[in-house]
C-alpha cells in the first residue's frame, strides 16, 4: 500500500486513498508532468493470482478500444509483484448514490441514460470479437457534471463469447507466475447479472449485457433493489401505476430470463427507446 506523499516513478503524488478491494488500492494521485490529477491503481499479484490477472486484462483492454466512454489510461507501471495502472482521474456521481439520494428517476432521464449506453455497449458488441460488459449496474455508471455518463469498472469485461467453463482455465502468462486454473473470477452483480451467467452451460453474449441494462433501468425508475425485487418478477407498475406501459414493455423484454426472448442488439432496444422519446415529445 502506498503512503501519501509517495512519488511514483518520480511523476505521480500520492495524495490519498480512494478505495480498496480484495487485492487492490486505488488512489487519488497529482500528475506533476501534466499539472493535473490521475488516479492510480494499485493491483498485487501475490494473493488470487487470476482475480489479478483478470484485473490487468480488463485496463489492457480499455487501453486499447480508446473510446470516450471509458476513463483514459495514461500508463501501466509493472514491478516484480505489483503493477501500478495510471488513468485519468473522473469527477462526477454515480447513479446509485444519486438514487439513493433522490429516490426513483425521472423516465425522460433514464431513458436518455439508457440511448447512451446502447451506444457503448453497441460500439463493444460491434468490436471484433466482441466485447461483452457482464456488470452493467447504477454503481458502475457516473454522471459527470457536463451531463455526460461514464463507465467506472470494468473487471468483468471480456472479449468473445463467453461459456461459464472459460473462467476457470488458466490465462498465465510470464508476468503472471503459478496462475491457478481452479480461483474464481468475477462473473458479474448478482441481482443484475442475466441468469445464464451462472449457469453451467449458459452462453453468454450481447443479450447478456441487455439484460444488465434492463435491470439498470428497472432499479432507476423505482427505486427497488433487484437482489429483493427481482424484475422478472415485479414489473415498473406494480410499484407505480404513472410509469409508461410502452417503457415497462421495453424493460420487461430487456429482461426475460430466457436470452431467446429479449433483445437481440442493443442497435433494437435503442430504436425501441427512440421510438418511445419521440412519442413523450408529441
Amino acid at each position: 500500500m502506498l503512503e501519501q506523499g509517495t512519488i511514483l516513478e518520480g511523476r505521480y503524488e500520492i495524495k490519498r486513498k480512494l478505495g480498496e478491494g480484495g487485492f487492490s488500492y486505488v488512489y487519488l494521485a497529482y500528475d506533476r508532468e501534466k499539472r493535473r490529477n490521475c488516479a492510480v491503481k494499485e493491483i498485487t499479484k501475490l494473493h488470487n493470482k487470476l482475480a489479478c490477472y483478470m484485473s490487468y486484462k480488463e485496463v489492457t483492454l480499455i487501453w486499447k478500444l480508446q473510446y470516450p466512454y471509458f476513463p483514459e489510461i495514461e500508463e501501466i507501471i509493472e514491478k516484480e509483484h505489483v503493477i501500478y495502472i495510471v488513468m485519468e482521474y473522473l469527477e462526477g456521481e454515480t447513479l446509485d448514490k444519486i438514487l439513493k439520494r433522490l429516490g426513483p428517476q425521472s423516465q425522460t432521464d433514464v431513458v436518455k441514460w439508457s440511448r447512451d449506453l446502447c451506444f457503448l455497449l453497441e460500439y463493444l458488441h460491434n468490436c471484433n470479437p466482441p466485447v461483452i460488459y457482464r456488470d452493467m449496474k447504477p454503481a458502475n455508471i457516473m454522471l459527470q457534471t457536463s451531463g455526460n455518463l461514464r463507465l467506472i469498472d470494468f473487471g468483468a469485461i471480456w472479449e468473445g463469447e463467453v461459456y461459464p467453463e472459460q473462467n476457470r482455465i488458466s490465462y498465465g502468462t510470464g508476468i503472471w507466475p503459478s496462475l491457478d486454473a481452479k480461483e474464481d473470477i468475477n462473473l458479474g452483480t448478482k441481482g443484475y447479472a442475466a441468469p445464464e451467467q451462472f449457469e453451467e452451460k449458459g452462453k453468454i453474449d450481447v443479450r447478456t449485457d441487455i439484460y444488465g441494462l434492463g435491470v439498470t433501468m428497472y432499479q432507476l425508475l423505482t427505486g427497488k433493489d433487484p437482489c429483493q425485487f427481482p424484475s422478472e418478477q415485479y414489473k415498473l407498475r406494480y410499484w407505480n401505476w404513472r410509469l409508461s406501459k410502452k417503457l415497462e414493455k421495453i424493460v420487461w423484454k430487456c429482461t426475460r430470463l430466457n436470452p431467446e426472448e429479449r433483445y437481440r442488439s442493443c442497435k433494437e432496444l435503442r430504436e425501441d427507446l427512440e421510438i418511445f422519446a419521440k412519442s413523450k415529445k408529441m
